[in-house]
This record gives structure tokens, sequence and C-alpha cells, in this order.
């Protein structure tokens, strides 16, 4: 991983954008895609020195008026811009560390509800289930201690798994990106980004993209060996008392088979049992 967040992220960004897009017209051949260092500078109405000295990080605190020019010439959407902007305040610095041991108000929280549900921290370290959710993780290898974002690339089982598998590979990897922050450089986030990165060209490939994508809910269609296809529409809340955790619940949709086989699932269980989790 880079070094210099700022400068990696106004890179993929420029290359990204089509001069066509800027109203700009281009003659003869480019080596390279997107805008060039001089087109961004014009359009942001900052010299071409400054933008070099952002992208090769020998500035790293872009002012407010600054970055608000720089996402309008990479024609950045909100969540990108938010992304830039935060990358600039902070210079990439790591924060406060995520907690990584699951209260016990928030165990007998997951033990209580009537559908699959779990703890993750941003990075989608797995660290407690309910037990439904286990009935579902148990026959896909997953348990509290693994990693969602690992299980998805590397596992063997994944492509039969996740059947939607490249759609999800690109929203879990733009989501990573929009829950690190500006914490880029947090340990953990770089053990797990340089892992995929070597075992996985998918994952390669989508990271240096620079993709941002903030998700709090969604939808994913999944294979269970037992059960069959399910279609789960997940929820995701955070845990202000735990920094860095999140509850996942997935549920189905009113009227689905997938709901009806939930509910089944939740009586086949009977007695609900003691949530499982991993600490730290």
């Amino acid at each position: 991983m880079s070094d210099n967040p700022l400068g990696e992220f106004l890179r993929a960004r420029r290359a990204r954008v089509d001069p066509a897009q800027v109203g700009l017209r281009t003659l003869g051949h480019r080596r390279t895609p997107g805008l060039r260092r001089e087109e961004v500078a014009s359009q942001a109405g900052i010299s071409v020195e400054y933008l070099i000295r952002l992208e090769r990080g020998r500035d790293r605190n872009p002012s407010d008026p600054v970055v608000a020019s720089l996402a309008d010439a990479l024609q950045l959407d909100a969540a990108e811009t938010e992304h830039l902007g935060t990358l600039a305040s902070t210079s990439g610095s790591r924060g406060q560390d995520d907690a990584l041991t699951v209260d016990s108000d928030i165990r007998r929280l997951l033990d209580s509800l009537a559908m699959p549900a779990m703890v993750t921290t941003r990075f989608f370290d797995l660290l407690a289930v309910n037990p439904v959710a286990a009935e579902l993780y148990s026959a896909w290898g997953l348990a509290p201690g693994d990693n969602l974002a690992r299980h998805l690339f590397l596992s063997p089982d994944a492509p039969r798994i996740y059947l939607d598998q490249e759609e999800l590979a690109r929203e879990t990897v733009g989501n990573l990106r929009s829950q690190a922050g500006a914490d880029v450089q947090h340990p953990r986030l770089r053990a797990l980004v340089g892992e995929l990165s070597v075992a996985s060209s998918l994952f390669a490939t989508l990271w240096a993209r620079n993709d941002v994508v903030p998700k709090t809910g969604g939808r994913k269609r999944v294979w269970h060996p037992e059960l069959g296809e399910l279609e789960l529409v997940w929820s995701t809340l955070a845990i202000p008392s735990s920094p860095g955790q999140l509850v996942v619940a997935y549920q189905g949709v009113p009227g689905s088979r997938t709901e009806s086989v939930l509910a089944h699932l939740l009586t086949d269980l009977g007695t609900p049992r003691r949530v499982a989790d991993h600490r730290g």
C-alpha cells in the first residue's frame, strides 16, 4: 500500500476521467488514460506544480476550497468528495484503534434477534454471530475470527457460494476503502490489503481503482448447500460505544422463499444458544 493515500487517490481518479466529460477536445493519441495534470490543474484553478506536490506527497493538506475544486475537476460524486476531504484533512494518519472485543450487551442483543446477525469490524473481521447466522456460516466454513473479505476473494468455494461474486467484490472493495476513511495506513488494513493483493488479482485490480462505495445496506445472492439459493437483504448499524464495530443483520424479502427458509431455520434451532464470538 502507498504511504501517500491522498496522492494515490488523486492519480487514480485523474486516470478515470474522460477528457470529453469536462469539455476537452483531444487531438492525437494519449499515452495514458484520463486527464493530464495540466488539464486537472487548469480545471481546478491551481498550478501544475502544486498538483504534482499533492500527487507525490510533498504537500498533503490542501485547503477546503482546493479540495472542492479538485472534486469538481475530477468529477467526484458526494462519497468520493467526502473521502478526498478526509484524506486531505488527516494526511492519512491512523486514528483511534478499533475495539475487537464484543460487549456483553451486544452479544445478548444478537442472541435475541430472530434473524441472522453478526458483529464485524469495519475491515470485515467477523467478531460474533448469533445462532441463526452460525447455522448459515458454518456451512460456508466461516466462524468468528475469520475475515469476510478474505473469504470472498480467497476461498476456493467462493464462486459457488457468492452467486454475483464480481459485483459483490466491487462493492466490498469500495466499501472497505470507504470504511477505512483516512485510516488507510491502519496496520490491520495494510495486512489485509497486502495479503489479498498478492493472492487475488481481482482484489488488486479493484483496490487500485480507488473506488469509494459507502454501503449501509443492500442485497446479495448466496448458495447454501442445504438451503439452496438465498437472496439476503442486509442492513448495517454502527456501534458508537465500540469504535470500528458494526452490527450486520440479514432478512429475506417479505413474502419470499428466503424469508420462509430463514423462519423455518429459526424454528428448527429452538431454544436460542449462546452467541459465538471471537475475542480480539
